[in-house]
């Protein structure tokens, strides 16, 4: 059975006339005709009566006209409503990302909003084998993380941008420091740092190994927003990716002089997973926002 011998049906039952149902469609009466007689037999009843001068629904036609009606409804409603997926008017998307890369999030969420107020956009922040986890267990369309050496071969990572870990205060406190600060001379600064486990508490551990440096750590919190609060409020300063504050005003940031100090970030797929037009697009706000 297929929807264009139910739409022919539907047309001829509509005119009851083959030749009236043909100029509606545009389609050759023989056509129309040999399409209804698959139906026909592929239902084993006989829709329509015919003789020289008249067709009309047959008994079966009368009950199977409401039903081939319904069907080609919903048929055009579901193309309809595909078309609304395709350019964004509804349907819905799981971003996730570590707590480290969440502050990048807030310019492009509200601006994805704006341009797609009917996407339903659910965020998810949390560490990256949790988020790994929920991209295998098909829980999120998007990861968002800064690079690691945390790799899988089901899940397809992409550069977003370029990024390096800074020594991070607000405007003044970084004084004494030229272009790049060296790994000796983070001793010298009272730290409010990210706890161990984020991304970029993890980066900075790398950078610290096997060097002889004692830092004055005076706070340790588990999310960057509030972290950049108490900075921007006080002496302390802090090491986070220089991405962190990007668009954020009253903040310096000094790139760590170490080539393990790069923070890159990266979007991250399920291998062979069907990629929404949703997610494509916010990546795009993401790699905009960035330029």
């Amino acid at each position: 059975m297929e929807l264009r011998q139910l739409k022919y049906f539907v047309e001829v039952g509509r005119l009851g006339s083959f030749s009236q149902a043909s100029r509606s469609l545009f389609i050759t009466q023989s056509t129309i005709s040999q399409q209804i007689q698959k139906l026909e037999e592929e239902l084993g009843v006989e829709l329509l009566t015919r003789d020289t001068r008249h067709v009309s629904l047959s008994d079966y036609g009368q009950q199977f006209y409401p039903c081939a009606v319904q069907v080609l409804e919903e048929a055009r409603a579901g193309a309809e409503r595909l078309k609304d997926v395709k350019d964004l008017k509804v349907g819905t998307l799981s971003v996730g990302a570590t707590y480290s890369f969440s502050p990048l999030l807030k310019q492009a969420v509200l601006d994805y909003y704006r341009k797609y107020p009917r996407i339903r956009l659910n965020l998810v922040i949390t560490s990256q084998e949790e988020l790994w986890q929920k991209l295998l267990d098909r829980e999120l369309d998007v990861a968002l993380t800064y690079k690691s050496p945390m790799e899988d071969e089901r899940i397809v990572s992409h550069l977003l941008f370029q990024s390096r870990l800074c020594l991070i205060g607000r405007m003044g406190e970084l004084k004494g420091v030229g272009k790049e600060v060296s790994v000796q001379d983070l001793s010298r600064f009272p730290l409010a740092l990210p706890s161990k486990g984020l991304q970029a508490r993890d980066t900075l551990e790398d950078v610290l190994f096997a060097q002889n440096v004692k830092l004055d750590i005076r706070l340790e919190v588990n999310s960057v927003s509030t972290l950049l609060d108490l900075v921007g409020s006080s002496p302390l300063v802090t090491i986070l990716s220089e991405e962190a504050i990007h668009q954020v005003q009253g903040f310096q940031a000094v790139p760590i002089a170490h080539p393990d100090g790069r923070m890159d970030g990266c979007y991250h797929y399920l291998k062979g997973s069907y990629h929404k037009n949703a997610a494509r697009k916010f990546i795009e706000f993401l790699i905009h926002l960035r330029a």
